[in-house]
């Protein structure tokens, strides 16, 4: 009796490792996003966003087509379906909407910061499912570092309305995370994400129209939008989905949060940025709290708050 204890212990265990080695896999290739999305001109944000979500979701649909392993939607997928694309449709903007008037430093510390806490109140009030005391010490932990990383400098305007758009991502990344961890059980990772961000890009293709995009004549402009549809949409959001379905939304945002981490270290090795003292302590906190998050709990009490 004790080994088959045991042994489910160490296959819940392993489960969870690989949850979370996907979830932190996935966000990696997120945090790639933003050194690319430098390159490209000014006020191309939407434009961007466009071609990479078309580009992913085609993709994605084709993964789905040649799946062998796929099943038929029901109407028990509609609410999940619905929430996660709303949150794709809705992070995007705001978050645009966000720095325009408040800067990047404080729309990335509230609108990435505040998700983890939003899906976790929303598990807890929504779903009845408390998401633990260790959760709720590592996120705590992770989302000062996050704080940290990405402290304004001293020429910020901070901007009610922006950090009020802010706050608005941070909830539609919430719902984009709950929906997917609410679809996962059932579906394939490719079944799961393709009608989130179908859903998603038909509501932000209006915010295009008229807009220029000659910037896709250069080839390698044209080459990091295919890129960011491929890889950091397709790809990294399934590899990330396949995460959720191990460790839950909850632990899986707040894992997430190595993605403002990953975006740090390749602007310095690639865009020869600095990181001050303040973001060097934030990236250890990050780490730390994703140690913490991560750790499996010893105990049922552990789990449930």
């Amino acid at each position: 009796m004790a080994s088959q204890q045991t042994g489910k212990h160490r296959q819940r265990s392993n489960g969870r490792a690989l949850g979370i080695s996907a979830v932190a896999l996935g966000t990696i290739l997120w945090g790639t996003v933003g050194p690319v999305v430098r390159l490209f001109p000014e006020d191309t944000e939407f434009q961007y966003s466009l071609i990479r979500n078309l580009s992913g979701t085609a993709a994605l649909w084709l993964m789905v087509l040649f799946s062998k392993n796929k099943k038929r939607y029901t109407k028990q997928d509609i609410i999940p379906i619905l929430v996660s694309g709303t949150g794709a449709a809705l992070f995007f903007p705001l978050f645009i909407l966000s720095f325009q008037l408040t800067g990047v430093g404080v729309a990335s510390v509230v609108s990435i910061g505040v998700a983890p806490i939003f899906v976790g109140l929303i598990a807890w009030i929504a779903l009845k499912q408390p998401p633990g005391r260790q959760w709720l010490y590592g996120t705590l932990v992770a989302v000062a570092g996050v704080v940290a990383l990405n402290w304004p400098s001293g020429d910020s305007t901070v901007n009610v309305l922006g950090i009020g758009f802010a706050l608005a991502a941070a909830f539609g990344y919430s719902l984009q995370a709950t929906g997917m961890g609410m679809i996962s059980k059932r579906h394939t990772p490719f079944q799961c994400v393709a009608p989130m961000f179908t859903i998603g890009t038909l509501f932000q293709a209006p915010l295009s129209y008229g807009k220029d995009f000659s910037f896709l004549q250069d080839p390698v402009l044209l080459m990091g939008t295919l890129y960011g549809g491929v890889v950091t949409v397709a790809l990294a959001y399934a590899i990330f989905i396949f995460g959720i379905a191990r460790i839950g939304a909850a632990t899986a945002v707040t894992v997430g949060l190595m993605e403002p981490l990953t975006a740090s270290i390749l602007g310095v090795v690639l865009l020869n940025e600095t990181v001050s003292a303040i973001g060097i302590v934030g990236s250890v906190l990050i780490l730390t709290g994703l140690v913490i998050v991560g750790r499996p709990p010893k105990s049922q009490s552990e789990i449930v708050a």
